[in-house]
């Protein structure tokens, strides 16, 4: 089951202090008790503290960055909430499956469920720093929720699998900031042999970042992948420098 204490919300962007405040109030309802506010739009107002109905703590005690990347690098495992069909996310879970598959995970490792900006949600950019898509079966012909309610959905679906006690087992994944520094190279490796289409290298990119998120890497498996670049970048000069 997972461990609440090791799962984080992010918000990207967000726009009302209404909905920080309404956020941090069903947080605490559910036992999630940390948050981390991305590129925040939004003041911790009056308003803010109001809706909060008492979890004000969490709201000062919110982690603010800039940059999503950035604010992912601690985690082991980031996921996106989205309503949205994306097609480098061959498969979206629903909040409750999501708690489920958490349960073969190490209890010590770092989730962060990122949610998106109000008007928009998460965009392609966003998109592109995360693992697992998570989607809220909604009515199709009316899929967007407000924020607040999206996070007590999918916080309430956690909660029904919390384990207050963690243990050492389960798979340890590698840290996302070791994901994406070997993503970044094996992009430039790409790059130099001229394998990514010029027009629209993103594409390839995000499919090559869900083809590593569904292999769930630990540690070692991404030290074995970044020697065999290290050793393609020096194989690859020395037929250069022979011609």
């Amino acid at each position: 089951m997972p461990n609440l204490g090791n799962i984080t919300i992010v918000l990207v962007e967000t726009q009302s202090a209404g909905n920080l405040g309404s956020v941090a109030r069903v947080m605490m309802n559910m036992g999630l008790k940390k948050l981390i506010l991305v590129d925040c739009r939004a003041e911790l107002t009056e308003e803010a503290f109001q809706r909060a109905c008492g979890a004000d703590h969490l709201l000062r005690s919110a982690c603010q960055v800039s940059g999503l990347r950035v604010a992912l690098d601690p985690f082991h495992l980031s996921v996106a909430t989205s309503s949205r069909f994306v097609k480098w996310f061959p498969t979206a879970c629903s909040p409750r499956e999501l708690t489920s598959k958490l349960e073969t995970f190490s209890l010590s490792q770092k989730t962060a469920i990122i949610f998106g900006p109000e008007r928009t949600g998460l965009t392609n950019e966003h998109l592109q720093y995360c693992q697992w898509q998570v989607r809220i079966p909604t009515d199709l012909n009316f899929s967007s929720l407000n924020l607040a309610h999206a996070v007590a959905i999918v916080a309430y679906e956690l909660g029904q699998g919390v384990d207050i006690t963690p243990s050492g087992g389960g798979l340890q994944l590698a840290a996302r900031s070791q994901i994406e520094s070997f993503s970044q190279d094996l992009e430039n490796c790409l790059r130099r042999i001229k394998f990514l289409n010029r027009q629209n290298p993103q594409e390839v990119m995000m499919t090559l970042r869900q083809m590593l998120a569904r292999a769930l890497l630990e540690d070692r498996d991404v030290r074995i992948l970044r020697g065999i670049l290290r050793q393609w970048g020096w194989y690859s000069r020395r037929i250069r420098d022979c011609q």
